[in-house]
């Protein structure tokens, strides 16, 4: 449930952005990201059972303060923050990225909210759905009303999202109004 921007390069519609491609002072570098066993030793990525991501600053962190997310290894062959990792990993191998570069660098280039945006909405296209349903935002919001509704503590949420605010739980109250007008 990770915002998308720690992720990405600077758009031409990042009002934020000083040049088109720059790199984020709050984008995840490959050298924040740190594999553990359950006792929090560092080891090699393919035994990890856990990673931490090092965050520096986001959107709603606009002073940089450092934090790490520890997120431990699922089940879910999909869904597994360990294994994506791993996959990174994989991925800055192939792409010689440097630790210092962003995680996600493709031949010198990162990669954009606007590629993103494209690739789900050609997923949900693929599947049958209406893409413009879709979005970036979309998987948080989903996230955040997911857990919601499972009955997940607020707190959590709000950590787990770094949401500032409590805006997550009004998508939770929407989607139950409108399962009132449903059969």
């Amino acid at each position: 449930m990770m915002r998308f921007s720690p992720w990405l390069t600077a758009t031409d519609t990042d009002k934020n952005a000083e040049q088109l491609g720059a790199v984020r002072s709050y984008v995840i570098r490959l050298s924040g990201i740190q594999f553990f066993d359950t006792n929090e030793n560092p080891l090699h990525p393919k035994r990890a059972e856990m990673v931490g991501i090092t965050l520096h600053g986001a959107k709603n962190n606009p002073f940089g303060r450092e934090e790490v997310r520890y997120h431990y290894k699922s089940k879910d062959r999909l869904l597994c923050p360990v294994r994506a990792a791993q996959w990174v990993y994989k991925a800055a191998t192939t792409f010689v990225t440097r630790p210092g570069d962003p995680a996600l660098l493709m031949w010198n280039s990162g990669i954009t909210s606007d590629a993103i945006s494209a690739l789900i909405k050609r997923a949900a296209t693929r599947s049958g759905l209406d893409s413009t349903r879709y979005s970036t935002h979309s998987v948080r919001i989903g996230g955040a009303t997911a857990l919601l509704n499972s009955g997940v503590d607020r707190l959590v949420i709000k950590l787990m999202g770094r949401w500032l605010s409590n805006a997550f739980e009004e998508y939770g109250h929407r989607i139950s109004k409108l399962s009132q007008h449903m059969c």
